[in-house]
């Protein structure tokens, strides 16, 4: 079998170099590349697409998320993995929502890792139960996840229109299904019924 072409980003050296050496000491990945900020990635990504993409979500300047938030917009093919000191279940449900195949933690057991990146290469998504309930609970689509986080970054309709390529009137037509959908009065309470629920 073919290595599974991957890529790490995370600014922790020593933890970069060491999961280098894990993934390829087990004969299954090649690791094409190691970057230390998100700049270089994107530069990267312009002219290379890995299997498997496996970030941080602290990182100087752009961190995991913001990074996977541009990909999403470039309609990238490779598998994107976050892998994070962090437990917390609402950076996995936005990872989630953006599109990420799996969220894991930095402190799992080496061979557990191993199989579940092999088995995100095969198309599984790995996310922590919680985390993934509360998405599964949401009624919003996956096209109105990412337009309700640019309506929470505070975009207008023309600005979401202009980063997605869409209709101003197709975003205004998605955000007057979220409030239905969530049973709010306006924008204003769809977030808050948003946060509430956990979708954001």
């Amino acid at each position: 079998m073919d290595r599974i072409r991957t890529v790490l980003v995370d600014d922790h050296r020593l933890f970069s170099e060491g999961l280098e050496r894990l993934l390829t000491e087990s004969g299954k990945f090649s690791i094409i590349q190691k970057f230390h900020d998100g700049k270089r990635l994107l530069e990267f990504l312009q002219t290379e697409t890995p299997d498997l993409l496996i970030l941080d979500i602290e990182m100087p300047a752009l961190n995991g998320l913001d990074i996977l938030k541009r990909l999403v917009l470039t309609g990238i093919k490779s598998k994107i993995i976050f892998l994070s000191m962090h437990d917390d279940a609402i950076y996995a449900r936005e990872a989630y929502g953006l599109g990420a195949y799996a969220f894991l933690n930095k402190s799992m057991e080496s061979q557990l890792l191993i199989d579940s990146l092999l088995e995100i290469h095969q198309g599984k998504k790995v996310f922590p139960e919680i985390s993934l309930k509360a998405s599964q609970d949401s009624p919003l689509s996956e096209r109105e996840l990412t337009i309700l986080k640019l309506i929470a970054r505070g975009l207008t309709s023309d600005e979401i229109a202009a980063q997605l390529k869409i209709s101003p009137l197709t975003v205004k037509a998605h955000r007057k299904n979220m409030i239905q959908k969530l049973k709010a009065k306006n924008s204003s309470e769809l977030l808050v019924k948003a946060f509430e629920r956990g979708i954001l």
